[in-house]
């Protein structure tokens, strides 16, 4: 595992960071503790869990309780109710909650997704602060790719961004990136993993006797049909390398509750992009971009 700086904290993050939320088949404390010291032993030290999950939280306090408290980056992340305001009282009640059950002493970091940014009552800010304050939380961010996310970055209000970052991002993405570093927020990516790529292709029928078995040398150039067929690659494993050489990132995250597929997806920051992957990546991309504009 690679590490970097989180913005000014001081502290460094592993490149590849893990979401903990809500999943049907993890309904224990000792699955959530198993899950999160796995990502531990593999090199992963920044963690995001997902408030309201209380087994989620205790797993992880168990977890926490085999290592320094120094060494992990812990962040906790609240969601939005379209049926309700969000009050400071209750984001505050929200983060004693999460501290009580991980026993973490405070949280290195407070996400409000973009739900709950629209949903934030109009003192709810001023606690942010008493928390940062207070030493609760060292940080606060907002996480989504949403139109509420301009205002949010031009307001200055928050340390962090996290926004979905992947290989067919366009350049709206790629402009909110730029403007939250002119405001020096700290940005993290997440949904790296295209769906529509990264689903496993139907094998070809084979050839019959008669037919022609020449190869086109150039079938599959400006698609993304190299993700399947890079040797010693899966689909995910290039989307993760290709997403972790954008330098604008402190850490890119990753939403897995199977303890191989964290195993995997861990070991992807320590390997470099084979060769020539980036000028397919750009080929392709350049194709869906000019496809697009003659549709339009």
């Amino acid at each position: 595992m690679r590490y970097r700086p989180f913005g000014p904290t001081g502290k460094a993050v592993s490149a590849i960071s893990l979401l903990l939320r809500e999943t049907p088949n993890m309904t224990t404390p000792q699955a959530w503790r198993g899950l999160a010291y796995g990502a531990m032993e593999n090199g992963i030290n920044c963690l995001e869990l997902t408030a309201g999950w209380d087994v989620m939280s205790l797993g992880l306090g168990e977890a926490l309780k085999s290592v320094e408290r120094r060494l992990i980056f812990l962040s906790w992340r609240v969601h939005g109710d379209a049926r309700r305001p969000l009050t400071g009282e209750m984001i505050f009640q929200s983060v004693r909650n999460g501290l009580q059950k991980t026993g973490a002493g405070y949280f290195d970091l407070l996400m409000l997704e973009e739900g709950a940014y629209d949903t934030l009552t109009p003192d709810a800010l001023g606690y942010l602060s008493d928390l940062r304050s207070g030493g609760l939380v060292l940080q606060v961010g907002i996480a989504g790719d949403g139109p509420s996310l301009n205002a949010a970055i031009a307001s200055g209000s928050f340390d962090v961004l996290a926004t979905p970052f992947s290989i067919t991002s366009d350049w709206q993405a790629r402009r909110r990136i730029r403007e939250a570093s002119d405001q020096n927020m700290t940005i993290i990516a997440y949904d790296p993993f295209p769906a529509a790529l990264c689903r496993p292709q139907r094998p070809q029928a084979p050839r019959g006797l008669f037919q022609h078995s020449q190869v086109d040398a150039l079938a599959g150039a400006g698609t993304y049909a190299f993700l399947h067929e890079t040797p010693g690659w899966s689909a995910e494993e290039l989307c993760l390398a290709h997403t972790l050489t954008e330098p604008a990132f402190a850490t890119i995250q990753i939403d897995a509750a199977r303890l191989e597929v964290v195993e995997r997806l861990a070991a992807v920051g320590d390997r470099d992009l084979p060769t020539g992957v980036a000028a397919q990546i750009e080929m392709a991309r350049f194709s869906a971009d000019q496809g697009q504009q003659r549709r339009a």
